[in-house]
């Protein structure tokens, strides 16, 4: 699986889609040829079982000729009295007994001219006498053979009558070589059902393959056995050896074996079918690999599609997996122009489709990437430019804080206590303002301080203004960047006593906003409001030359640069009151960091 994860995308889609394409055609292919030889199978079955069932009555037909040949002895009276005298010895003949046998010749050798498949004839009277003839070959008569032993002569007997077919027999009944013959006979009565003797036709079996070649069929194989199982023909000897053992128990059915042959094994399936007038069994069938000679073929084409379909598919899949994954290659490479810091991505329009969709969304995410970090690197110069400026700024407060803090011992000497206690005031603003660069103060620190700086305006602006102070006690531990309401004081005093007969009135306020997550603190004055355009200067970028407006801007770029965009200063105008909102994160500070904090501006 891993292997298979860590495969080329263009190797996994090429991979996948020539599965797609040759795996139906195989499934296709396969079910179309399993049922093609299924039904092949079916179809040769129900044929080779009516041309079996033909071939059954055309073999029937010739046995029952020879049944009702074996009935001629009733309709010659001159047979029948033959057999009725008693037996005379040959050397004891006389003229009639000669005639007698002269007569018998002539009537058997009539026979096989009423049929070309009998062999030969032979009578056997209860008397003792034996008559006989043969189509060809000696046609003596061997005495010595003892037919009354032989199994189907016992059956005659055991008839009373019918007539018996055997299989086939060595027939030893004559003088010379012994000859292979089917056996037809029956037991020849008199009108009082007593026995006279018994008449014995002998068949060629050629009659059967005779049969067979009329049916013009030359790749099937035709078995016949008696009812005893023994061969009576077969065209293939080796596959009659197999059906011997086939349906012994059955009178039709279907059968399948395989035949060890010189160049491999050969399946032959077919039908049998046992022939009720005779107790045979005959079996058709065929070779299977003849039988679905058809279905190959369907099989060969099928297997013909499926290389030109894979081949066909192989080119498309490629094609299609090429032209999926250049692009995503095209993003690659641009990746790694981002990662090693390059920007100027080229996007491309040329698609419209999914893959295209996603290299625009990456082109805008690369562009928008430059602009942050072009926003990042300007606030890091906006925040260096501030450090150097608050820098530069500490150098004179330090200086004055010293000087400060000689003159405030110079007026403790002198007894001048209110002077004492106003340059104390200016000492504090003057030592946190030398601590700007600490991160966060308490809330209330910063009031305190901004209590100290109004303290000072009162001084130098006497029974101008008034100051109000509404800070919740939960929020006076929030953390605030030092010295951030300095200068919001300063602009409220400075701009909002202009041209005003009545004393300024100055709320600071703090509240806790966005389900407590954020500090907001409101700075509201009813003066003259500030100059027009400070509002709208807040949200420009700053600039060097800005120095008259570096105290409201600087409160400004203070928050965003620690906090962030979201937060920030708001300044208003409403119903004659100018309104500084400042919002923040709530962020609780240690109390032994505020009391330390406090002990710092002491």
């Amino acid at each position: 699986m891993s292997k298979w994860k860590n495969t080329r995308f263009q190797t996994k889609l090429f991979s996948i889609f020539i599965l797609l394409s040759i795996i139906p055609a195989l499934l296709i292919g396969t079910t179309a040829y399993q049922k093609s030889s299924e039904m092949l199978h079916e179809q040769t079955t129900q044929d080779l079982s009516v041309i079996l069932a033909q071939l059954n009555s055309s073999i029937e037909r010739q046995i029952s000729d020879f049944d009702r040949f074996s009935m001629l002895p009733y309709y010659l009276p001159d047979i029948f009295s033959f057999l009725n005298q008693p037996f005379v010895a040959p050397e004891n003949w006389s003229t009639s007994e000669i005639n007698a046998q002269k007569t018998m010749v002539r009537l058997m050798s009539a026979y096989p001219s009423i049929n070309s498949s009998i062999n030969g004839l032979m009578i056997y009277g209860m008397n003792g006498s034996i008559n006989g003839y043969r189509l060809s070959g000696d046609l003596g008569i061997n005495l010595a053979a003892n037919v009354k032993e032989e199994l189907w002569y016992k059956e005659v007997l055991a008839e009373q009558g019918g007539f018996v077919i055997t299989g086939v027999e060595d027939v030893r009944q004559f003088t010379g070589a012994p000859f292979n013959s089917i056996i037809g006979a029956r037991l020849l009565m008199d009108d009082n059902y007593e026995p006279l003797g018994v008449i014995a036709i002998f068949i060629s079996p050629e009659f059967i393959p005779k049969f067979v070649r009329s049916l013009k069929l030359p790749n099937f194989q035709v078995t016949v056995l008696d009812r005893d199982r023994r061969l009576i023909y077969a065209s293939d000897p080796k596959l009659a050896e197999q059906q011997q053992a086939i349906g012994m128990d059955q009178k039709k059915g279907s059968w399948e074996t395989e035949v060890s042959e010189d160049n491999g094994k050969k399946t032959f399936s077919g039908v049998f079918l046992e022939s009720n007038y005779l107790e045979w069994k005959i079996y058709m069938g065929v070779d299977r690999d003849v039988m679905l000679q058809g279905s190959r073929s369907i099989r060969n084409f099928t297997f013909i599609i499926v290389i030109a379909v894979g081949i066909a598919a192989a080119a498309v899949s490629w094609l299609l997996a090429r032209g999926l994954s250049k692009p995503i290659y095209r993003l690659i490479r641009s990746m790694r122009e981002v990662e090693r810091g390059k920007f100027s991505v080229p996007v491309s329009f040329e698609r419209e489709d999914e893959i295209g969709r996603l290299e625009s969304s990456y082109g805008r995410m690369v562009q928008r990437l430059d602009e942050l970090i072009y926003s990042i690197e300007e606030k890091e110069r906006q925040k260096r430019h501030a450090e150097l400026y608050a820098l530069r700024a500490r150098i004179q407060p330090h200086f004055l804080y010293n000087t400060l803090n000689s003159i405030r011992m110079l007026a403790i000497l002198q007894q001048s206590s209110q002077i004492a206690k106003l340059i104390q005031s200016l000492n504090k603003l003057l030592h946190a303002n030398m601590k700007l660069d600490t991160e966060l103060v308490s809330l209330a620190d910063e009031i305190r301080l901004l209590k100290e700086y109004a303290a000072l305006m009162d001084l130098r602006y006497t029974n101008v203004f008034e100051m109000t102070w509404h800070i919740p006690e939960r929020v006076k531990h929030a953390g605030v960047p030092p010295m951030l309401l300095q200068p919001l004081i300063e602009n409220a005093i400075f701009h909002g006593a202009k041209g005003l007969e009545r004393k300024l009135r100055i709320a600071v306020e703090a509240r806790l906003e966005d389900a407590g997550c954020a500090l907001e603190i409101v700075i509201r004055d009813d003066g003259s409001g500030l100059p027009d355009g400070v509002e709208q200067l807040l949200n420009q970028p700053s600039s060097d030359s800005d120095s008259d407006n570096i105290g409201l801007r600087n409160v400004q770029d203070r928050i965003r640069l620690r906090f962030g965009d979201e937060y920030g200063m708001a300044l208003k105008r409403i119903d004659g009151q100018t309104v500084v909102k400042l919002k923040m994160p709530y962020r609780m500070l240690d109390k032994e960091a505020d009391r330390n904090v406090e002990s710092a501006g002491g």
